[in-house]
């Protein structure tokens, strides 16, 4: 039902893509770069046409089907564009060395003529979809505004209260937030969020607060708007003065002469104002509308309900109140009061058992407990209630179920790339826990994350986590995150024949249409993989398996099957082997074989070009890998085990690697220090051991650390059981060794030489926060005392050092160690001197 929003995020992502391959790689095949793009032309116009699309699908097959089509023909293009881009890249590595052989020519003039023929093809079924277009009816709505369609009435003040359970401490809560007298800033009126996923109860926790006798006594003035979607300024401030029970006729709809009466009614007023559902994203609309509401009295209140957090930050308020889950006992009282006569269930006892289990699957959401509750309404049937306790709640009738709509409408506020992302989640099963980074990792992989010149992907993909958090389609858990049921069930509606979860040998009726898919093993029955291979244009296939389940290996045809893959997760399995199929996975981006008993890859996993990201953490079987493992320059991230990732020569062909927990230098050709040198995309923290084996300063510089931008923790470690001589070009080494001024954190540990290198002082190093020095034998300490930001300072096992002194605090009128929070001096055998007023500006300064 939304293929047209998920598709318009993929269509986009589909243009930069093809900017660039058209750009880059094909910029020399004749013929090709035209097409690519003429290609690019007809997709763009037809995605003016998706919105249009999208207002018509629920009530039209035709333009269901026509959405299909496009978003297959969109895929294959996906698929072609990353198919060849591989192939491309796989002829280059081959044919480096014999460019100008006869058997080159062939495959390049081979590979032209093939790409040709299916940009051809797909041409041909662009132009037809174009064609259909107009026969369907579809027109390009531009910048038009779509009609409104209200998906949620409009909500009063009032409230049934005996129909409410399991909110009163949040209800005292907010009554005692609203009779506070707390001043926000230096504003007599304070604002206070109030925030949920949908159907959790905000609308009805403030009717009952807003009815409260001791809110009615204390404001002089109570006012409540059903804002909802449009958040216009003028509309909203003549719905406030007419809540207000202003009594004269408003004739003008002048937005200023509005505000004036507005300002006037509520100046030195102790007023309560009520906000429900506001989704304003835009903070000039609301300083708009807020300018009146400063005029109020000492203590006035606004209170904002919203299923978006930055709602409240965006109008200035104290932290959201954040609404938790009924109790399932809580959730129970709400269902039978609305399933039986005056609540009393006393006479169906088995009813009740049904009941109450229907209840647990809802997971503490009180609408979907009063809209289930009122669909079984005197029913005794106890088939009826078995039929509920077995459905998902989409499959209710939908003229009964206001689940749905609810829910619906914080899908619809998405942007097309949060939708994609959420949209993707139902592919995991109920009750999933999410671990961001990994989530994020794939996200990444299969493209569903913009590409910004300002930013890093994962950085911006953190970005989509926490608004699809904030806004409540993620709940922490833990550690780590979980996504309602009802939410979860959204998903899954939405998601259609997009994302399947395979279960019981069950294969889905559109198996060639799903793109993503959980496989779940829970015993030794589920390893057939024959149904798996009706699933071909799979992109994602997540292998989950029970703790009675084993897979010691995989078919060999399974990746002749499964080509299109572009993210293959078997964490956690009892694998052993992996086949040299695997090699046939041309577009795979993120291969997940964490704590599975691997001994050996296959030697045909170097033919992975596109992989970004590979997982293998405790592989403990897994003694090495394929020594042409580096030519796979797009990995980001190579997750293993330092014992295997030190025993690869060449590490720093992987220049996209976005992290390297240890570099342990050694001599032998591939393991030198200079391997580091166009490792510059580097984040978080990087050990570097063996610093003993560096030749020289050159050597150090060639290491580029000063251009590591991204790194802010730098471990600087020397063997302590290497002989060292020559201490003056240790010195030198150490020299070459400066870090980026960004560097926030650094550790130098079992230095040989005397001296302490020149870079850490303020003016190269001005962002430091925590430095350690352990077991360096240098005899003077550098002036530590002169970083701006130095919180943290750990120095021990400094056998050389025999007094603290203006050396070590700074000299001059300068202020010593301005922030410092934590010393710590540990091992100094020889320090015989420290100098009193050194000591007392020192510790005037420790918490």
């Amino acid at each position: 039902m939304a293929a047209e929003a998920i598709l318009g995020a993929f269509m986009q992502t589909l243009f930069q893509k093809l900017s660039e391959i058209a750009l880059d790689q094909f910029r020399s095949y004749r013929g090709i770069h035209g097409k690519l793009d003429n290609l690019s032309g007809i997709l763009s116009e037809l995605k003016n046409f998706l919105d249009d699309a999208e207002a018509k699908q629920l009530t039209d097959a035709s333009v269901r089907g026509w959405l299909a089509k496009l978003k297959d023909i969109a895929y294959d293009i996906d698929d072609l564009l990353d198919r060849y881009s591989a192939k491309s890249m796989h002829l280059r590595l081959r044919t480096q060395a014999r460019v100008s052989s006869p058997t080159y020519f062939f495959r390049r003039n081979l590979y032209q003529y093939k790409l040709k023929q299916k940009i051809s093809s797909i041409m041909e079924r662009l132009d037809k979809i174009a064609k259909d277009r107009a026969t369907i009816g579809l027109q390009s709505l531009g910048e038009m505004s779509r009609q409104e369609t209200s998906e949620r009435p409009q909500s009063s003040s009032l409230v049934d209260d005996s129909t409410v359970f399991g909110r009163d401490r949040d209800k005292e809560e907010m009554v005692r937030l609203l009779l506070s007298d707390s001043r926000h800033s230096s504003c007599n009126v304070c604002v206070i969020p109030v925030v949920g996923m949908g159907g959790l109860g905000k609308t009805t926790l403030m009717q009952m607060v807003y009815h409260d006798d001791r809110v009615k006594e204390h404001f002089q003035l109570r006012i409540w708007v059903y804002v909802s979607e449009s958040f216009d300024e003028r509309k909203l401030t003549q719905e406030t003065l007419e809540a207000a029970a202003y009594d004269q006729s408003i004739a003008s709809t002048n937005m200023n002469m509005l505000q004036e009466i507005l300002y006037r009614v509520l100046h030195g007023k102790r007023f309560l104002l009520v906000l429900d559902d506001v989704w304003n994203e835009d903070r000039d609309k609301w300083l708009s509308y807020r300018a009146a509401l400063l005029s109020g009295g000492l203590g006035s209140k606004i209170v904002v309900t919203s299923r978006n957090e930055d709602v409240g930050r965006i109008m200035g308020g104290i932290e959201p109140y954040k609404l938790q889950k009924l109790s399932d006992d809580d959730s129970w009282s709400v269902f039978k009061s609305h399933a039986f006569r005056d609540g009393d269930c006393s006479t169906y006892p088995q009813l009740e058992l049904i009941g109450r289990e229907i209840v647990k699957k809802l997971k503490g959401l009180p609408l979907a407990s009063k809209a289930l509750g009122s669909l079984l309404f005197c029913k005794t049937d106890e088939e009826d209630w078995k039929d509920i306790l077995r459905n998902d709640i989409w499959e209710l009738p939908a003229e009964k179920n206001n689940i749905l709509p609810a829910l619906r409408l914080s899908y619809n506020h998405l942007p097309p790339h949060l939708k994609q992302c959420f949209v993707f989640c139902s592919v995991y099963p109920k009750d999933y826990i999410f671990r961001r980074e990994k989530l994020v990792k794939i996200w990444l992989a299969l493209g569903f994350i913009r590409q910004s010149s300002r930013r890093r992907l994962e950085d911006t993909g953190n970005s989509y986590f926490s608004e699809l958090l904030s806004r409540s389609f993620f709940q922490p858990y833990q550690d780590n995150y979980v996504m309602h049921d009802a939410m979860h069930d959204l998903a899954k509606f939405i998601s259609m024949e997009d994302c399947h979860q395979f279960e019981h040998n069950r294969m889905h009726d559109n198996a060639y249409k799903i793109r993503h898919l959980s496989f779940r093993c829970t015993d030794t029955k589920c390893m057939q993989f024959g149904p798996l291979y009706g699933y071909t244009k799979l992109r994602t296939l997540v292998i989950m398996h029970g703790y009675k389940s084993k897979m010691s290996q995989l078919p060999d045809g399974v990746f002749v099957k499964l080509q299109y893959l572009r993210v293959l997760d078997m964490h956690g399995s009892g694998l052993k082997e992996l086949p040299e199929s695997i090699g046939n996975l041309k577009q795979i981006r993120f291969l997940d074989l964490t704590s599975t008993e691997i001994k050996t890859l296959p030697i045909s996993i170097v033919k992975l070009y596109n992989l970004q990201i590979l997982k293998m953490i405790d592989c403990n079987s897994l003694r090495d890998v394929p020594q042409g493992i580096t030519k796979l320059t797009n990995m980001r991230y190579f997750e293993a085990s330092t014992r295997l990732l030190t025993r690869i020569p060449g590490i720093g062909n992987l220049i996209c690697l976005q992290e390297l927990e240890e570099f342990v230098v050694q001599k032998g050709l591939g393991h030198k220090i200079t391997e580091l040198h166009d490792m510059d995309q580097l984040h978080g923290q990087l050990s570097i051991r063996g610093l003993n084996n560096v030749a020289d300063r050159q050597e150090a510089l060639c290491a580029n650390l000063k251009a590591k931008e991204h790194l802010r923790t730098l471990h600087l470690i020397w063997d302590e059981d290497s002989k060292v001589n020559h201490l003056e070009q240790q010195e030198d080494i150490l020299e070459g060794l400066q870090p980026h001024l960004d560097l926030k954190e650094l550790m130098i540990k079992g230095f040989p030489g005397l001296t302490i290198p020149s870079w850490l002082a303020s003016s190269s190093l001005p962002n430091l926060q925590t430095i350690h020095i352990c077991n360096c034998r240098s005899r003077v300490l550098p002036p530590l005392g002169q970083l701006p930001f130095l919180r943290n300072l750990d120095i021990a096992g400094a056998t050389e050092v025999t007094q603290l002194g203006h050396e070590f605090t700074g000299s001059g009128n300068l202020k010593c160690f301005p922030v410092l929070e934590e010393l710590l001096l540990e091992d100094l055998p020889n320090l015989r001197k420290w100098n009193f007023d050194v000591a007392e500006r020192l510790f005037s300064k420790i918490n």
